[in-house]
Formats: structure tokens, sequence, C-alpha cells
């Protein structure tokens, strides 16, 4: 499925849409995010190794990206991303 980020007013009104259908937003975008899966995208480019000093202003901008969004979970929030809960379904397929 594809990864879409939004803009932080976006992702708010489609919670505020989310929360009137008593769904999560998840549940929302699910099929418009099929669709663009099944339109089907072109290969990626090609991208060359970035030197230090790029890499380090690439990784600066994607932590500023995920810190702007902090705001969209409830305070105390922790992501289970522990091994187990990761392949959690790729275990429950092979039951």
């Amino acid at each position: 499925m594809p990864h879409v980020t939004v803009p932080e007013d976006t992702f708010r009104r489609l919670s505020a849409r989310a929360a009137a259908l008593n769904i999560s937003v998840d549940e929302l975008v699910k099929p418009a995010l099929n669709r663009l899966a099944e339109t089907g995208t072109s290969a990626p480019e090609l991208l060359l190794p970035l030197s230090g000093d790029a890499w380090r202003a690439e990784l600066k901008a994607w932590k500023r990206d995920a810190e702007s969004r902090a705001g969209r979970y409830p305070p105390g929030f922790v992501l289970d991303d522990s091994r187990e809960t990761i392949y959690r379904e790729r275990e429950d397929a092979q039951l």
C-alpha cells in the first residue's frame, strides 16, 4: 500500500471526518490509497548515494517532518515497533 504524507491541516480535517464517521483515519483513507496502488506508479529513479553533508541535511529534514506530526498522537503515545509486532501478520499467515 502506498505511503502518503499530508500537511498537518489536511490531517486535522481527515481526523475530524473520521471521528464524525466513528472510524479511524486509516479506514477513511484506505480506499483512496488502494486506488493509488491499483493505478501503479513508475519505477523510482535510481538515486546516487548522498555525500555526508547532503545525507545529514536529508536526515534533519526527515526528523523535522516527523516532529511536526507529533501532535497527531495522544499524550504519552509510544509506537510499538517491536519485531514481534512488525512481523505478527506474517507469523499469523503461516499458522
